[in-house]
C-alpha cells in the first residue's frame, strides 16, 4: 500500500543506503516485495522537514550527500515543477534506467497503476507490476534470475506475517540472502530494547555475513524510553536497513553518508519542538 511515511527521517535513511548499494551494484535484476506508489506529492510538514527537506537543505553544502545517488533521484523529483518525493521503485527506475529488469509487489491497486504509469512514462520495457503477496512473488521470481546481478528491497509492514504455505519478509530475506543475491531490508522499532533486532532476525536464516546500519531517535540526555514508530521520531524510536553481500567498499560508503547525515542533526530540535537528535551504530 502507499506509503503515508514518505519523506521522513526513516524513509529519507532508508533511500540514501538503497540508492547507494543500486548505484554501485548496477543490477540486471531488481524487485522490491512492499513497493507503495511511485510518487507522493510533496508536503513539509514537521515530520518531512526533519526528513527530506533537512537532507535537501544540508545536500546543498555537505558535498558527499550532495554528490550521492540519492540525491540525484531526489533532485529530479523535487527541483522543479510539481514537487513529488520519489518512492523507492521510482528512485530505482530513474537510477537505473532501461538496463536493468524491475518487479515491483503491492497489494494497494492504486499504487500499482501508479507504478505502470511511471513505468511506460520512462520508457522501461522490463517493468513487471504485480498485485498479490510480494513475499511469495519475489522467492519465484529469484530462481528465475540466478547467476545475474540481483537486488532485492524488503520493506514490510509487518516483518512476520506470512500468507499459508507463504514467507514472512525476514524469512524471504534470509532466503535472498543465502541466494547470493544483494539484500537490503529495512526495519523499524519503538523501544531502544529492540535496536537492531532485523540484523538478529536474519543471521538464524542465513550463513551470509549481515551488516546493519541502525538509527536511534533520543532524547536531550542522548537515550529514549518507549517511543512511537507511528511518529517515527519520538524519543526510543528507531529504524535501520539490514544488508547482505554487498561489496565491503559500497558497505564503507553508506557508513560514511550515514555518519554525514547523522552529523547534520546535531543541535537541531526533533519535529514535536523537543530537544534531542539521532544516533548511529553499524553492526555486523
Amino acid at each position: 500500500m502507499a506509503n503515508r511515511h514518505f519523506g521522513k527521517a526513516g524513509d529519507v535513511w532508508k533511500h540514501l543506503m538503497v540508492c547507494e548499494v543500486l548505484a554501485a551494484a548496477e543490477p540486471t535484476h531488481y524487485a522490491e516485495s512492499h513497493a507503495g506508489s511511485g510518487a507522493y506529492d510533496l508536503v513539509y510538514d514537521d515530520e518531512r522537514n526533519y526528513g527530506v527537506g533537512h537532507f535537501l537543505e544540508v545536500s546543498a553544502v555537505v558535498d558527499t550527500l550532495g554528490a550521492s545517488a540519492y540525491a540525484h533521484a531526489l533532485h529530479r523529483f523535487t527541483s522543479t515543477g510539481r514537487a513529488r518525493y520519489p518512492g523507492s521503485a521510482l528512485q530505482a527506475m530513474t537510477l537505473l534506467g532501461d538496463t536493468s529488469e524491475y518487479l515491483f509487489c503491492d497489494v494497494d491497486p492504486v499504487s500499482a497503476e501508479d507504478l505502470r504509469l511511471w513505468g511506460r512514462n520512462l520508457e522501461l520495457s522490463r517493468c513487471q507490476v504485480v498485485e498479490h503477496d510480494g513475499m511469495t512473488a519475489v522467492a519465484e521470481w529469484l530462481d528465475t534470475c540466478a547467476g545475474s546481478r540481483c537486488v532485492v528491497h524488503i520493506d514490510p509492514f509487518d516483518p512476520f506475517a506470512a500468507q499459508p504455505g507463504g514467507l514472512s519478509a525476514v524469512q524471504l530475506a534470509g532466503q535472498v540472502a543465502e541466494s547470493g543475491s544483494v539484500l537490503v531490508y529495512w526495519y523499524g522499532f519503538d523501544s531502544p530494547l529492540e535496536q537492531a533486532w532485523a540484523l538478529a532476525e536474519i543471521a538464524q536464516r542465513t550463513s551470509k555475513p549481515l551488516t546493519c546500519l541502525d538509527v536511534l531517535v533520543t532524547d536531550e540526555t542522548g537515550q529514549g524510553m518507549n517511543g512511537d514508530l507511528g511518529v517515527g521520531t519520538t524519543p526510543g524510536t528507531g529504524f535501520g536497513v539490514v544488508l547482505a553481500n554487498v561489496e565491503e567498499q559500497v558497505i564503507a560508503n553508506c557508513d560514511r553518508l550515514g555518519r554525514d547525515l547523522i552529523r547534520t542533526y546535531a543541535g537541531k530540535r526533533l519535529p514535536n519542538g523537543q530537544q534531542g537528535g539521532l544516533r548511529f551504530t553499524r553492526r555486523a
